[in-house]
């Protein structure tokens, strides 16, 4: 089955009638969110109706705040992510001053309306200034509303919150048992300084336009480029015993050497190595590499990847 994706303005009005209607912004698309949309799926095998995922093209608390945004999962991540669990559409609402302020019984009637079923979590919130609550949803009788509870591990509650704070505390094995796969970034291999080429270790210099960053340092990565998948040391980072400062994600790959210029490649973080440290020539920054694959290798080893 091919996912349709499609994007809404703030006057239109979707076309598809009686579908299961899945909503939230689902950056991560983590384990909660998965419960979320496997509870929409089973709906879809009950009654035969197709099922629908809703979600922004932003965060609107960004957009009030004119900031930035640097996102877990992409669209095109969720789209590729969706297809897992036989959703038909993914209706993609375009933020923008006129979506916002819409009302909360406007957004319902002009959206959802005449779906059959509304899936949501427990903190859900739609509408002018969020005032729209799932509760609200409930005094619908147009449509059937199933809201989730909360899901925690450890206490905290499951969401891109704890999973952005694993990332900043270079807890892989933490953010990716959330997430329920390996966190990724993908971006098309672009030309950096050539430094690491220069050091006898050839790199693909990412594009990481618009994605969170985990914490600043080496890790052990997995790499797919297309259909092949490889291993490689990736960091994230300065470069401070370079004079460059900007920040560059950098992937060494194991067993590969060919040209990566212009392609889109995934880069998997498996696990923080080190912190990023200044050295004080490239003699000891290439001693050091040459540590940080030989380590590298060993993790592949033990973890049996």
């Amino acid at each position: 089955m091919v996912l349709r994706v499609e994007y809404l303005d703030y006057q239109d009005h979707i076309k598809s009638k009686g579908g299961i209607a899945c909503l939230g912004f689902f950056d991560g698309l983590h384990i909660a969110h998965q419960e979320l949309i496997k509870k929409g799926q089973l709906i879809k095998k009950e009654t035969n109706k197709p099922l629908f995922v809703f979600t922004f093209d932003q965060s609107i608390g960004k957009y009030l705040n004119n900031k930035p945004f640097y996102y877990l999962t992409s669209i095109e991540d969720k789209k590729a992510l969706l297809k897992e669990f036989d959703v038909d559409v993914l209706y993609v609402f375009k933020v923008s001053k006129e979506f916002i302020s819409l009302s909360p019984d406007d957004f319902i009637r002009q959206y959802l309306i005449d779906m059959s079923h509304i899936v949501v979590g427990f903190d859900f919130t739609y509408g002018f200034r969020s005032l729209g609550t799932v509760d609200d949803l409930l005094k619908y009788k147009e449509f059937e509303t199933t809201i989730l509870p909360e899901i925690t591990y450890q206490a905290d509650k499951i969401g891109s919150t704890i999973i952005r704070k694993y990332l900043d505390e270079g807890e892989m094995d933490l953010a990716n048992y959330l997430l329920g796969r390996n966190y990724q970034i993908k971006g098309e291999v672009i030309h950096g300084m050539g430094m690491g080429k220069k050091l006898g270790f050839p790199t693909a210099n990412i594009d990481f336009t618009n994605y969170y960053l985990p914490k600043l340092g080496v890790y052990l990565t997995k790499i797919v480029i297309g259909n092949q998948s490889y291993y490689g040391v990736t960091n994230v980072g300065k470069k401070p015993t370079f004079k460059d400062q900007s920040i560059s994600l950098e992937a060494y790959i194991f067993d590969l050497n060919r040209d990566l210029y212009g392609q889109m490649i995934s880069i998997e973080f498996i696990e923080f190595m080190r912190d990023e440290i200044r050295y004080s020539n490239k003699e000891a920054l290439i001693k050091q590499i040459n540590k940080d694959v030989e380590r590298a290798k060993r993790i592949l080893s033990r973890r049996s990847l």
